[in-house]
């Protein structure tokens, strides 16, 4: 597996996991709901019928120190991606089913100061043969993953994640689609419509803090384990919206997985830090917009071979990400 097909994996389960939105349809009219005097539940809400379009923006800036090399390797990263999640039908005991399609994506990638790859999935285009991630991504587009979620929207089932390996897997590249496979299984899907795991369990007022402790499986690659402490510091007018402003801090780190790496590649967060701010807008039940910058220290080590010997190679990964999550529309 190519090492910078590995960090873009990387960065897309980090991305993924934060849920946002912005001015259209539901979210382009004046609030209704009237601040509290003490505690309030803050719960997502899956109306039926509803239809929410989420993007997220990302900058990512990374230096790689490489072994016995006198200068490292800068490379810059932009991401886009849009989808859309429509709620299907609400289930007797509460629950609901909503369909996740992916409608978008935009990434431009440079080393050294040169451009890598420059992809955007509204621009048709002939098979990039030189850079087999925009075939794989193209064929992303149009895909949809089906949730089954419990009345506490915890996600129950998946439906969807089987015909979408089969569909990277028809032509493609075994180079660029290997990672994608290892990322696009039950685990990292689940976090993606996983927002209400960043809830307080119980009704909060400003000044309340609660813990929340992720794992998301990564497969082969391992799992990411990202621990937070969010406060809920006061409610804000974001837009024509009234909502909570949640801020939070933490930390991320690795937890490998011992008896499947890919190729003999393990990968190690030494350092990882992560902080930001959500605005809940408890009205809608969504979160309507969410900005964080992540820190991380990285170490990889890659199997060798040179001149019939094998041996490893470890090199150390500095990057820092700054996202942005909104939705472009709620109706």
């Amino acid at each position: 597996m190519n090492k910078n097909i590995l960090l873009i994996t990387v960065t897309l389960a980090l991305s993924l996991s934060w849920v946002g939105c912005n001015k259209s349809g539901k979210l382009d009219k004046v609030s209704t709901f009237k601040t509290p005097s003490g505690p309030v539940e803050l719960k997502l809400k899956w109306p039926v019928g509803e239809r929410v379009v989420q993007r997220f923006d990302m900058k990512q800036n990374m230096e790689i120190f490489m072994p016995n090399q006198p200068n490292s390797i800068k490379q810059d990263m932009t991401m886009g991606q849009e989808y859309g999640l429509t709620v299907l039908k609400e289930n007797p005991e509460g629950g609901h089913e909503v369909e996740l399609e992916f409608l978008g994506m935009q990434m431009a990638f440079s080393q050294g100061g040169k451009s890598v790859m420059n992809y955007d999935s509204s621009k048709k285009s002939s098979p990039d043969n030189a850079n087999p991630m925009a075939d794989a991504f193209q064929k992303i587009i149009g895909a949809k993953i089906k949730y089954f979620l419990d009345v506490s929207n915890n996600v129950e089932r998946i439906e969807g994640v089987d015909a979408l390996v089969s569909r990277l897997e028809s032509g493609g590249s075994p180079d660029a689609v290997a990672p994608l496979k290892s990322m696009f299984n039950e685990g990292y899907f689940k976090q993606m419509i996983g927002g209400s795991r960043y809830m307080p369990p119980k009704p909060v007022q400003p000044g309340d803090t609660w813990p929340v402790q992720l794992e998301i499986a990564m497969g082969p690659i391992g799992t990411l384990v990202m621990d937070y402490t969010f406060t809920f510091q006061k409610w804000e007018q974001r837009g024509k919206r009234t909502c909570a402003r949640l801020e939070f801090q933490g930390t991320i780190k690795s937890k490998p997985d011992d008896n499947s790496r890919p190729a003999g590649m393990t990968m190690d967060i030494q350092d990882g830090t992560s902080s930001g701010v959500s605005w809940f807008d408890p009205e809608l039940g969504k979160i309507i917009e969410t900005s964080l910058n992540q820190n991380i220290t990285m170490a990889m080590t890659i199997p060798m071979n040179m001149n019939g010997k094998t041996f490893t190679q470890t090199m150390t990964n500095v990057m820092n990400q700054v996202i942005t999550i909104k939705l472009d529309s709620v109706k």
